[in-house]
């Protein structure tokens, strides 16, 4: 949780530090340069979570979890419906 919280605030500071940068150099606003500020904040946002996941210790929790093919040879119902939603 604390993952979506600093990747969220990370998006927003990142796309209004970029949109001052780019009006401070005096580039006209155009679909291309949204995109550009779109594509960078998203992927400083994903860096700033894996950042907190690492930090925080989540990116352990999930190693020893079973692979989809493991559960779907097990041929295990349950485990089968958990798996498809998104249960794990």
């Amino acid at each position: 949780m604390l993952n979506f919280f600093i990747s969220t605030i990370a998006f927003f500071i990142a796309a209004y530090a970029l949109n001052r940068f780019f009006d401070t150099n005096d580039l006209k606003k155009s679909r291309s340069r949204t995109m550009v500020v779109m594509i960078t904040a998203t992927l400083i946002s994903i860096g700033a979570g894996w950042v907190a996941d690492q930090i925080d210790g989540d990116a352990e929790l999930h190693k020893n979890d079973p692979s989809i093919i493991e559960i779907a040879q097990s041929g295990d119902p349950v485990k089968l419906a958990k798996l498809l939603a998104g249960f794990n």
